[in-house]
């Protein structure tokens, strides 16, 4: 993949978290829980993995980094 800002090629990978992810906007508060109730509430964007209880392998979101720009690319 291409670097939308300087046209370079783009490294591949995944993100990790130990915790829930998320996109909050600018002017939201924090969500309390990690639910999509309260997500829709605060206009959050869950990213995966997303967080269960139930014990089964987590999906991690596909990434591509641009080292030049400093930006990451995350589809959701």
């Amino acid at each position: 993949m291409r670097c939308p800002y300087c046209s370079e090629e783009m490294e591949n990978g995944i993100v990790r978290s130990r915790g829930g992810v998320y996109f909050l906007p600018d002017g939201e508060s924090i969500p309390r829980l990690y639910t999509e109730k309260e997500f829709n509430k605060h206009n959050a964007i869950g990213l995966p993995p997303y967080v269960t209880i139930l014990p089964k392998q987590p999906e991690y979101p596909v990434a591509y980094t641009c080292r030049k720009c400093r930006k990451i690319i995350i589809d959701f």
